[in-house]
């Protein structure tokens, strides 16, 4: 059985090869001619005359007939599809709707009940439909969603790579450290035993030569008194015991004394290690630990109907929207430029002026920490992930370009030079997007930081930037104006209207693409439409606002905090 159905599946396979290759028409009146072309409405290869054949003939005269290679080329899953009903061997006409079937005339007793439709109705001007459309959009749109995610995940693996090398590096540093202060505890503790062995052998050095000493003295008593015993008289005898057994007397009791003062108790030496050296050894049972930590992913997919659902944003959005006071915080800066909110609530304002300072007031209000960016002077600030920010120099001389900052470790940790000096910043997916003055905005991937020039114009600096859906916003203060290009830069609209917004500076975009602009000269905060055609000015002088230089909402919480240009901010809820 095995053989016989590899054999008919290789039989079917030259069937439908030859049905391909040799013409249709031809082989039923048994000639043999290679086709040329395929009639796509009888689904049949033909040659070059039944080709011109088909071309006359009332029935077949408005087939579509394509080359036969351009058929081959097809894959098998559309020459697969059968155009004629199985059930019947008649040609579709018919088109279920219930069932999102074609059916031919003899299946619509079975469909009495549905509803159908002719099939031309659907299938005229397919590929020039919508629908179509639509899949190479959501096609082109995927696999630009897979090159982001195999660009960031390409990142990942470098970034990994690099913090084990860091690792490495702090572990080695952390051993050598161990090293280096046990290496001084051992020296300190040798150098004490030596010290400590010293005194000791002094100690019985000094009594050895005393005894030695009391040991000669005796020595010659005892000479004497045999020379006495043996040659001087009995009244020389007499007196002269008397002296000796005072000195035996004087030596007997120095002996005693010695003997009674530990003298010669003996002398050891204890080492008794620290225990916090022993538990090195002892209780430290890992040098450390690797954790994997995940943090959230900035890869947001980018699909065309998400695209145009941003964009369908209605005038009573706009007219209804409210701010809710939440609380003011201090900045203490002197000349705020930029601010901005992490994920977990801190504020982040930098000071413009010649303190040049980054200022972290954590969620509760209270002053975190503070960061010195010089030689930068540190203008705008935006997020480019979790932990690390990206902040321009604006008008630096010497330091001409974006700071990157890791702020888990509080360190600048890349410079991207600029051809001139960068203002407002922001960051969108996986690329930043800045102003830089008199030349316009550029863009900058976050993995390889290769730069674009994406707008050309001449733009002053004290310019602020912010993207959403595929629009780039900015600001203009010297001609007062808001402008809405594409990624071309081509103008979409602009906004200027000095009796609602002077001197605009901070820009930032809503979720549903509304564009809130501070006024520094006026004092306010006004709000555009994703048009350009609506405004309202929503914050005001009254509102507490003086000067304010900077803007931010954020997404997530949709939260707005404006930033006055000197000590103080402002968070609202947006409702």
């Amino acid at each position: 059985m095995l053989r016989i159905h590899i054999y008919l599946v290789h039989i079917s396979g030259i069937t439908m090869d030859i049905s391909t290759t040799l013409c249709g028409p031809c082989s039923e009146r048994h000639i043999t001619k290679p086709s040329t072309h395929w009639c796509l409405e009888c689904e049949e290869a033909v040659c070059d005359d039944c080709q011109e054949h088909h071309k006359v003939l009332k029935a077949t005269r408005g087939h579509e007939i394509i080359p036969i290679d351009k058929y081959k080329s097809l894959p098998s899953f559309i020459t697969d599809i059968q155009q004629s009903c199985t059930y019947h061997n008649e040609k579709y006409q018919q088109y279920c709707v219930a069932h999102a079937l074609p059916i031919c005339f003899k299946c619509i007793k079975e469909h009495q009940k549905c509803n159908v439709i002719p099939l031309d109705e659907i299938t005229n001007n397919a590929k020039t439909s919508g629908q179509l459309q639509d899949l190479e959009t959501r096609l082109m749109d995927l696999l630009h969603n897979i090159d982001r995610i195999k660009m960031d995940r390409k990142v990942n693996l470098v970034s990994i790579e690099e913090r084990k090398e860091l690792h490495l590096v702090e572990i080695q540093q952390t051993r050598n450290q161990i090293k280096k202060r046990l290496n001084k505890l051992e020296k300190e503790i040798i150098q004490d035993l030596e010290k400590k062995e010293c005194q000791c052998k002094k100690n019985i050095q000094t009594i050895l030569s005393s005894v030695k000493e009391k040991e000669n003295l005796i020595t010659e008593y005892q000479t004497n008194l045999q020379s006495i015993k043996q040659h001087a008289s009995d009244l020389q005898t007499f007196l002269v015991m008397r002296d000796i057994e005072i000195k035996v007397l004087e030596n007997e009791q120095y002996l005693q004394y010695l003997v009674e003062t530990g003298k010669f108790e003996p002398v050891d030496l204890i080492c008794k290690v620290d225990p916090g050296v022993l538990s090195i050894s002892n209780s430290v049972m890992n040098f450390g630990s690797i954790e994997i930590k995940t943090t959230s992913s900035n890869i947001r997919l980018i699909r065309a109907k998400d695209k145009q659902a941003q964009l369908q944003v209605t005038t009573k959005t706009i007219n209804d929207l409210k701010l809710i006071l939440q609380k003011k915080i201090s900045t203490n800066g002197k000349i705020t430029r930029g601010c901005c909110m992490s994920g977990n609530g801190e504020y982040f304002f930098t000071d413009h002026s010649s303190r040049k300072i980054l200022y972290v007031i954590a969620s509760d209000g209270t002053f975190k920490y503070n960061m010195l960016l010089g030689p930068s002077y540190g203008f705008d600030i935006t997020f480019i992930d979790e932990n690390t920010i990206a902040i321009t120099s604006g008008r630096s001389n010497e330091h001409i370009g974006i700071d990157i900052i890791d702020t888990e470790r509080r360190k600048k940790i890349k410079f991207i030079n600029l051809p001139d000096s960068p203002y407002g910043i922001t960051c969108d997916h996986d690329s930043l997007f800045v102003c830089v003055e008199r030349r316009g905005i550029y863009q900058i991937n976050t993995a390889d930081h290769i730069t674009s020039h994406v707008i050309r114009c001449n733009l002053p600096g004290g310019s602020f930037v912010s993207v959403f859906a595929n629009k780039i916003y900015y600001t203009n203060w010297r001609d007062h104006s808001v402008v809405c290009c594409d990624h071309d830069g081509s103008r979409v609209w602009s906004f200027e209207d000095t009796s609602v917004l002077t001197i605009p500076g901070g820009i930032t975009i809503d979720n549903d693409g509304n564009v809130f602009v501070v006024g520094q000269s006026s004092s306010n905060v006004a709000i555009i439409s994703n048009d350009g055609k609506l405004h309202r000015e929503i914050l005001t002088d009254k509102d507490g606002l003086r000067e304010p230089s900077a803007i931010f909402f954020d997404t997530q919480t949709k939260k707005l905090l404006v930033a006055n240009k000197k000590e103080t901010a402002i968070l609202y809820s947006v409702t």
